[in-house]
């Protein structure tokens, strides 16, 4: 009986030591933030590896968090029952200065002056930034010197300026995240570098979907890119690669390269905008495997500055497929075994069709049917040596796009119907925006001072 006793009593106090221990080494612990109370001051009592878990409701804060290794998100996971609005709208709402942060599941509103986010990270690495609803603010998210912080599955709508912004960052994952309805969609500005951005969809933005400058070898990959003023723009931004992304309906440049060299553009489906992609003293890029179609003004034009740049297995169908201001660039590929863009078994160039069905590459003999026209295809400016045709037999699926003409006809409506859509969302966004040489806009890459 004694016996049974000791033991019960030594148990309770190695239960009582090991408690004892876990509290003074820091062991994490969970705050629950209730209606009514403070999120802040939930922040102002944690220690590293803790988790503040908020429950539904309406908090008017502006958050600074410092410590590091810490998660704060929603109970619910829903951003629209859990709701943190600027109480100073001149202030970021949550403003992170701590590597290893997560903040998921809220809705952040209500930052609306000039230069504050809903959420920035300044100086931060390791942070995890998802399924927030990050709409209503002048910025909705931005990035600033941070590194290697994960941003997937959130949303950005209505924001006066940029949905996402990054400066001087880079190793950053930006993943299934929505940008529309604002100024610009995604912007990577003065010198980031390394950075992923896939899965993510650019929509009715009244500027560009995605926006680099000064931005070097970043990968932007199989993204949705629709029904905004511009799809892509890069200006003096190298060594981007750019493939795999649906790019449709934009309203002037499916995508703009500007004063950047060395890109690759591989991949891509580009229609219905009024240009496909437009390179503007750009040079030693390379442009293989894009779909360019029904594209009202052309598939692909050059200025007279572009030169060494490589274009092979493209499908083109627009009325006009290329404008080309000089011959110093090469349209094909030497020819080899491997599925073209029509399932033909050999690479080599292009494939020229028009949506009335006459193109080049539609009517060209094949006698000995191996994908390959008979007789080089010369136009103004530049001559593809191996321009494909169709087989009878393709090696994968061919392309289902309709040689239809009544497609580009109605083009210059849906355009018009889809100006007027944006100007209805975002008009005001547009008033300021500085417009640059070749009629596109500049804004102006300087850095923001964040003092708050």
């Amino acid at each position: 009986m004694w016996g049974i006793k000791i033991n019960r009593f030594v148990n309770l106090a190695v239960a009582f030591l090991i408690f004892t221990l876990s509290s003074s080494n820091g062991t994490a612990i969970e705050i629950l933030v209730q209606p009514g109370e403070s999120i802040q001051a939930a922040v102002n009592n944690t220690s590293s590896g803790d988790l503040i878990i908020v429950k539904p409701g309406n908090y008017s804060e502006n958050i600074i968090i410092g410590t590091q290794n810490l998660t704060v998100r929603s109970e619910s996971g829903n951003p629209e029952d859990t709701i943190v609005s600027a109480n100073n709208p001149n202030i970021n709402v949550f403003h992170i200065r701590a590597n290893n942060v997560t903040i998921n599941g809220f809705k952040v509103r209500s930052a609306q002056y000039a230069e504050v986010t809903g959420i920035y990270l300044a100086g931060c690495s390791q942070c995890t930034i998802s399924n927030n609803d990050l709409s209503e603010n002048y910025l909705g998210l931005y990035l600033s010197n941070s590194k290697n912080n994960m941003i997937t599955d959130n949303k950005m709508s209505l924001n006066e300026k940029y949905g996402i912004q990054l400066m001087h960052s880079e190793g950053n994952i930006l993943s299934n995240n929505s940008a529309s309805s604002n100024h610009h969609g995604i912007v990577l500005e003065n010198n980031c570098s390394d950075n992923n951005l896939t899965g993510n969809t650019a929509s009715l933005n009244a500027g560009y979907g995605f926006y680099f400058i000064n931005s070097s070898s970043n990968n932007l990959n199989n993204n949705t890119i629709n029904k905004n003023d511009m799809g892509i723009y890069l200006t003096n931004s190298n060594l981007n690669t750019i493939s795999g992304n649906n790019i449709l309906e934009n309203i002037r440049y499916g995508m703009w390269i500007s004063h950047s060299n060395y890109s690759i553009i591989s991949g891509n489906t580009i229609n219905k905008s009024n240009s496909g992609i437009r390179l503007n003293s750009s040079d030693n890029s390379t442009l293989s495997g894009n779909i360019l179609a029904f594209n009202y003004i052309s598939g692909l034009s050059m200025c007279p500055a572009c030169d060494n740049n490589t274009m092979f297995d493209n499908y083109l169908n627009n009325v006009f497929n290329v404008e080309v201001g000089n011959r110093r660039n090469t349209w094909n590929t030497e020819m080899k075994a491997g599925v073209n863009i029509v399932g033909g078994p050999y690479l080599g160039g292009n494939f020229w069709a028009s949506p009335a069905g006459t193109g080049f590459s539609q009517t060209a003999q094949d006698r000995d049917e191996n994908g390959i026209a008979d007789i080089k295809y010369n136009e103004t400016n530049f001559t593809d040596n191996l321009p494909l045709v169709p087989v009878s037999n393709p090696q994968q699926k061919a392309l289902s796009i309709a040689n239809s003409s009544t497609e580009l006809t109605s083009l210059s409506a849906d355009s018009t119907s889809l100006s007027t859509d944006l100007t209805d969302v975002t008009a005001s966004k547009m008033a300021n925006t500085p417009v640059a040489q070749n009629g596109s806009k500049e804004s102006n890459a300087t850095e923001k001072v964040n003092n708050q």
